[in-house]
């Protein structure tokens, strides 16, 4: 069966690592503490395969209203704390809200976008996967002057790389989407990218790893906990919590905030943060726009699922207990209500959800080797959907590569 690799995480990047390792020959099983794939921080995200929106979250914008983030509970939050860890990820975070940074980040995950967007368009070529995928395009509405400037800076940026993106005004998005005469009126304006995709990250979890199961022979270990992991040279020894110990070739830590537990005792320290997000679902009304729909101002989406609409927002960095707080829930179905009052039938949102992003201090995802047999891909922040097939090609290529 050739090499033999272990993926610790089951949501949407460790399964996509495990598809890009399995076709090139490599025998692979997937341990995850959850009950199946995609259990957790990839269970019910935003939905958006955002191929084209990878702007970094730090920039000058975000330096200039850091005081209100350290004091408010709005769409985005920096809570307070003294653990180091923490002012470590702060001090590093600060250094790349530069312009210059912004944009060098903001390219750096465009183009392992593009590399995602190609893995996936040849995936569904290969294989019927049914998970909602479908091209909705999108629009990022823009509420002031300075978003219009911002935008059309980012747009020729993204532009010269290979991006269709138009920067709109509010009176013509109606034509995009009847739905969007329903707006907040303080928007004026909207960045259009009609190339924009859909999909709901649990079921193509499910789906792909089915694929691993049946036309690869993929093992998977669920609810199954990892206590530690070890390199041993020519080996990896993972030590399961209950004593198990598993041997492989290769050990891909991708458990999302968890990676940074793991990975210490190797000599591996990553710079992660969780950043706390939430989303809650609806059903689809005749005001329900089919196209996705971002709020710049609120930091929320729309996704129409086509039966349902999924709505996910709010970043709280550093908070890490997954606790669905009743008054966050309450503050982004108001905030929703407030962006599209026909986005869905608010009466009846149900599906709750929240999840642990992990983020690093320049929005780049961690895709790298940390030995000879210890491999990392984790810290893809809010992008991870997007991103996890085109970070599970450049793990498998890096592993592959002669040294």
């Amino acid at each position: 069966m050739g090499q033999r690799a272990i993926i610790v995480g089951a949501g949407v990047i460790g399964v996509c690592s495990a598809y890009a390792l399995a076709r090139r020959g490599w025998h692979v099983t997937l341990v995850d503490r959850a009950s199946g794939p995609a259990m957790e921080t990839s269970h019910s995200n935003g939905a958006q395969l955002s191929y084209c929106y990878t702007d970094a979250l730090g920039s000058p914008q975000v330096t200039a209203s850091l005081p209100s983030l350290l004091r408010g509970r709005g769409g985005v939050s920096f809570r307070l704390s003294a653990r180091p860890d923490y002012a470590c990820w702060l001090a590093k975070f600060a250094a790349n809200c530069t312009a210059s940074k912004h944009r060098r980040n903001t390219m750096a995950v465009f183009d392992l976008a593009a590399q995602s967007r190609r893995a996936m368009d040849a995936l569904c070529e290969a294989y019927d996967l049914d998970f909602a995928h479908r091209a909705a395009g999108k629009i990022h509405l823009l509420f002031s002057d300075k978003d219009l400037d911002h935008a059309r800076s980012m747009a020729r940026l993204k532009s010269a790389a290979g991006a269709e993106q138009h920067i709109l005004e509010r009176q013509e998005l109606p034509q995009l989407d009847p739905a969007l005469s329903a707006l907040d009126r303080d928007a004026i304006g909207a960045i259009s990218t009609p190339s924009e995709m859909v999909g709901d990250p649990l079921l193509f979890s499910r789906g792909l790893l089915e694929i691993l199961t049946t036309q690869f022979a993929a093992e998977t270990r669920f609810d199954t906990a990892v206590a530690s992991i070890k390199d041993e040279g020519v080996s990896a020894l993972i030590s399961l919590v209950g004593g198990e110990v598993l041997t492989a070739d290769l050990v891909v830590v991708a458990a999302a905030n968890e990676s940074r537990r793991l990975l210490q005792p190797t000599g591996s320290k990553i710079t992660l943060q969780p950043m706390k997000g939430y989303s809650f679902e609806m059903p689809i009304t005749e005001g329900s726009p089919r196209i996705s729909v971002t709020d710049g101002k609120r930091r929320l989406v729309f996704t129409n699922l086509g039966d349902r609409m999924r709505v996910a927002g709010i970043a709280e960095l550093g908070s890490a207990s997954r606790e669905i707080d009743p008054a966050r829930i309450g503050w982004l179905v108001n905030a929703a209500r407030e962006c599209l009052p026909n986005g869905g039938d608010y009466s009846r949102a149900d599906n709750f959800w929240t999840g642990l992003r992990p983020v690093t201090p320049n929005s780049q995802p961690i895709i790298r080797k940390a030995s000879n047999t210890i491999a990392i891909n984790t810290g893809h922040g809010a992008l991870g959907w997007t991103l996890a097939m085109g970070s599970g090609e450049r793990l498998a290529n890096l592993v592959e590569a002669k040294p």
